[in-house]
């Protein structure tokens, strides 16, 4: 009976083994087979022109072209995107004094992806007539070679310390509105010493403070919308914002009756005016008390924060 027991359990163990190797034979076929599929892959993805690069996307330039940046990376038709070296085309592109950051990315199959970080373009210096951009990182591009931008305040009438000031100011004016100025001049004021004056593209010049004009100026859109337009659109030049210490409209001086055709024009003209100056003082006014309120938040805020402290 015994003899018949170990028989039957030798021809069981006899049949789990040979499942089990027929298991495993099978997983080292589909092994195998994965590996040589994938070596064929790569092979043909290596060797045909799949892995060519295809095409280049460019994002976050401005001052540095799309063509700079496809010289830098110096592709050739046949250049595969495995054996391409991003070190070199960095270096190049940070040659440009506008760049500040690149980043390449492959993007598989075929694509590259480049990020490009540049500094801010606060103004143009002028210096006896001539132009030399001015970057956020407060370097003055006096041996720039490349075409002047035209979206930029020119910076005149500054010394040093006055200038280095005025860079830090505009470089924290959102970028639309730096480029609406046209210019921005020293107000030389023995009384102020940090005033100055900025004249805008659209006809309207702002007085300021070289240490509160970049908080203001950003509701420069709030006080040019207030402002009554002709027939044409053109905004009316009838006076000019003080930001110096507040936000005040000042009226320009009347014209003379004698430049007029009639006084009924002159008293249109100045009922009309009037009316432009009520609604921007009006509009002023709400930025003052907008302002205060900033402050007052953000002081509340500095006290809470020291006294959690």
């Amino acid at each position: 009976m015994a003899d018949k027991v170990r028989k039957i359990d030798s021809e069981y163990l006899k049949e789990k083994r040979r499942k089990r190797r027929v298991r495993q034979r099978r997983v080292q076929l589909i092994i195998f087979g994965t590996l040589i599929a994938l070596i064929i892959l790569i092979v043909l993805y290596m060797f045909t022109p799949i892995s060519n690069i295809n095409h280049v996307e460019v994002k976050g330039n401005h001052y540095l072209s799309n063509k700079e940046v496809k010289q830098a990376l110096d592709l050739k038709k046949d250049s595969k995107i495995y054996m391409f070296g991003k070190g070199k085309a960095i270096d190049k592109m940070k040659d440009n004094p506008f760049v500040k950051d690149v980043q390449i990315k492959r993007k598989l199959p075929n694509n590259l992806e480049v990020n490009i970080s540049e500094y801010q373009l606060v103004g143009l210096l002028e210096e006896k007539v001539k132009y030399y951009p001015i970057l956020s990182n407060d370097h003055i591009l006096k041996d720039y070679k490349g075409q002047l931008p035209n979206n930029a305040p020119v910076i005149s009438g500054f010394n040093q310390s006055k200038r280095d000031q005025m860079i830090q100011a505009l470089s924290k004016v959102p970028t639309e509105i730096r480029q609406s100025i046209s210019e921005v001049e020293y107000a030389d004021d023995k009384d102020n010493r940090n005033k100055i004056k900025l004249y805008m593209k659209d006809g309207i010049q702002v007085i300021g403070n070289i240490r509160t004009i970049a908080n203001k100026l950003k509701y420069y859109p709030e006080m040019v919308s207030a402002l009554e337009r002709d027939e044409s659109g053109e905004l009316k030049k009838s006076g000019y914002i003080d930001l110096y210490v507040g936000a005040t409209f000042i009226p320009y001086k009347e014209a003379s009756s004698a430049s007029s055709d009639s006084s009924m024009k002159l008293k249109e003209g100045t009922e009309m005016e009037d009316k432009a100056k009520d609604e921007l003082q009006d509009t002023l006014n709400k930025i003052n008390d907008q302002m205060k309120a900033d402050k007052t938040t953000k002081d509340n805020s500095k006290k809470k924060s020291s006294t959690n402290n």
